[in-house]
């Protein structure tokens, strides 16, 4: 059981040039404002760990950790969010990346995406898969 892993800036900085990283801190703040990096990291760690749960699967007990297979994939979705912070036009390739992203989700949602245990698991289950309607084992019959 792997560690699960926070991202960080510097992984930021690994997948884009740095200068550009630094412009989506810091670029068009508002009055007092601050850099909205962490807010950015961890509502994309939150959005994926929420579908892993759903999904079935056991969450690290490390807040904003998710699975080091997952890393990539949640750069790149921190990257387009704040780029869209600067209104910035997504290129060809990165539309396709976000399309990547949203299936990522829908299969890590459906528990179909390999996804590694955590070495600290969360003391709570995960959320229950519910079948029929409202959580009901009764299908409605009409």
């Amino acid at each position: 059981m792997p560690a699960w892993i926070n991202i960080v800036p510097a992984d930021l900085n690994d997948a884009r040039v740095a200068e550009l990283v630094e412009a989506f801190r810091t670029e068009e703040l508002g009055s007092g404002q601050t850099d909205p990096m962490p807010r950015v990291i961890a509502t994309v760690a939150t959005e994926l760990r929420d579908c892993i749960a759903f999904g079935g699967r056991t969450l690290s007990a490390t807040e904003n950790s998710i699975p080091p297979g997952l890393k990539d994939l949640a750069v790149g979705k921190i990257v387009r969010a704040l780029k869209a912070r600067l209104l910035q036009p997504l290129t060809d390739d990165e539309r396709t990346a976000e399309a990547l992203y949203q299936k990522r989700l829908e299969n890590l949602r459906d528990g179909n995406w390999p996804v590694d245990d955590p070495a600290d698991p969360e003391d709570e289950p995960p959320i229950p898969q519910q079948e029929g309607y409202f959580g009901s084992n009764d299908p409605l019959k009409f």
